[in-house]
């Protein structure tokens, strides 16, 4: 049997160890650097890299959509040239400018098509003319691109609509209840926020090194193993200050072809957070239309312009009603 002395010994001789060990365990993991992203590498002349600054032209814009106006929210829509009929859908649905209390401002970006360029050329300014929402830039209109048609956005709100207040990017494949987001997430009735940029927030992505991904980026690109914190692609929201520090950025970093991605590495290179938005608002995945579950988000993704017709005499006619 142990004598109770020779415990307290054992302790008297074992328990300053102990601290001294803690200690310095604590003290050097409190020490522990962050890890960093390090922005100063230059990939432009490899061929996934999107040349970027570059003298992009205009080939369609509307510099007088903003004149005599002050637009509280502009929606920067994003999809294919040959996505007709997902445009004629977002017109006539969620995207129709006449639907709210407030001044809400509707523009669809757009590259060049790969595909009868003439003939979509033709295409496209015949429906600029008619509906006067397309802004389009010289830059061929693939996935690898996106990140230079958000960048067109931010141009476009820089140049040609600065005295807005937010802005909303959002894909032609989603879902927009466009009152809940002025009313419930934006407030009208308040001073407008700056350096403000939410949306359903993705933190501690790695990039994808497969050749063979959809959403792979080399590391001649983007050398560091992990990106910052930054909004899921489909849709997000910002004040409108931030674009103009966006397109400014985005001038002096490599840019790379993860429009959202991208996004966060901007923020990042700013020193600018992103905001956290209420829970379960941003939804970035398909679900079943509900009527009462639909009023109280402000986005659903993949909903196709033949989901958006079959949905929206319910949504907008009878609004929340029935619902507790």
């Amino acid at each position: 049997m142990v004598k109770p002395r020779c415990i307290v010994r054992f302790c008297t001789i074992l328990a300053p160890i102990l601290l001294v060990f803690f200690g310095l365990l604590f003290h050097f993991g409190e020490k522990t650097p962050v890890r960093k992203i390090h922005l100063a590498y230059s990939a432009k002349h490899h061929p996934l890299a999107p040349p970027y600054p570059y003298p992009y032209k205009f080939l369609i814009n509307q510099p007088d959509k903003c004149k005599d106006r002050t637009p509280f929210l502009i929606l920067l829509v994003t999809g294919r040239v040959h996505d007709l009929e997902a445009r004629h859908a977002i017109r006539a649905t969620w995207g129709n400018e006449n639907n709210y209390d407030v001044d809400v401002l509707r523009i669809f970006l757009l590259g060049v098509s790969r595909f009868f360029p003439n003939g979509s050329q033709m295409m496209l300014e015949e429906e600029s003319e008619a509906f006067g929402d397309l802004v389009q830039q010289d830059f061929m209109d693939t996935y690898y691109n996106l990140t230079l048609k958000t960048l067109l956005g931010m141009e476009w709100v820089t140049k040609f609509c600065p005295n807005a207040s937010y802005v909303m990017k959002i894909d032609n494949d989603m879902f927009l209840n466009v009152d809940y987001l002025v009313h419930k997430l934006l407030h009208p009735e308040l001073p407008v926020r700056e350096n403000y940029f939410t949306g359903y927030i993705v933190k501690d992505t790695q990039p994808s090194r497969s050749k063979t991904g959809k959403f792979y980026v080399p590391e001649e690109i983007y050398p560091n193993d992990i990106y910052p914190p930054y909004c899921a692609g489909p849709g997000y929201v910002f004040s409108a200050d931030m674009a103009r520090k966006i397109y400014d950025i985005s001038q002096k970093i490599q840019v790379i072809p993860m429009e959202d991605c991208f996004m966060g590495i901007c923020l990042y290179a700013l020193h600018i957070p992103l905001t956290p938005p209420p829970s379960d608002l941003f939804n970035g995945h398909n679900i079943g239309y509900n009527r009462c579950k639909f009023h109280k988000l402000i986005m659903v993704h993949h909903y196709t312009s033949e989901d958006l017709w079959s949905i929206w005499s319910d949504f907008w006619t009878l609004k929340s009603s029935g619902c507790e």
